[in-house]
């Protein structure tokens, strides 16, 4: 998606045109005053994800798009834990809503869509079955060499 940005960049741009976005939409909602501090504090995080991804660190690899398999493991694992902590905050957000009589439905629209993304995901991530052939070679069986 960002493939013309430096992989150094695409983070710290990222989350600078995210801030950007939430400050207008702050901007619109609730003025000047309350957007300024909002894309401050974006503006002082994308310099930092720049400085933090110049760092021959894990998370400077991550975040510096230079990672290797290890470390994207550990991003998707790190990214699975920020889905179920969010969907449990989900959960108990919506929970506290109906007790204390509140507006529900934005918390109800969050848990609907962890629902839905998770049966998405097995849908998409699902295992075929053993013996499903793919590739270019899919339809051509040949033994290798090294077996006969």
């Amino acid at each position: 998606m960002m493939r013309f940005i430096r992989p150094r960049l695409r983070a710290p741009a990222g989350l600078a045109i995210g801030g950007t976005v939430i400050a207008a939409a702050l901007v619109a909602g609730q003025g000047w005053a309350a957007a300024i501090p909002v894309e401050a504090v974006m503006v002082a995080m994308a310099i930092g994800y720049y400085v933090w991804g110049g760092k021959d660190t894990d998370l400077g690899a991550v975040i510096g798009s230079r990672a290797d398999e290890r470390q994207a493991s550990l991003q998707m694992k790190v990214t699975a834990l920020q889905g179920k902590v969010m969907i449990l905050a989900a959960a108990a957000a919506f929970l506290i809503a109906i007790a204390v009589k509140a507006t529900v439905w934005p918390f109800a629209l969050l848990v609907a869509v962890a629902g839905v993304s998770g049966f998405v995901g097995w849908a998409i991530y699902r295992d075929d079955g053993p013996g499903q052939p793919d590739g270019a070679d899919a339809g051509h069986e040949e033994r290798s060499p090294v077996s006969r």
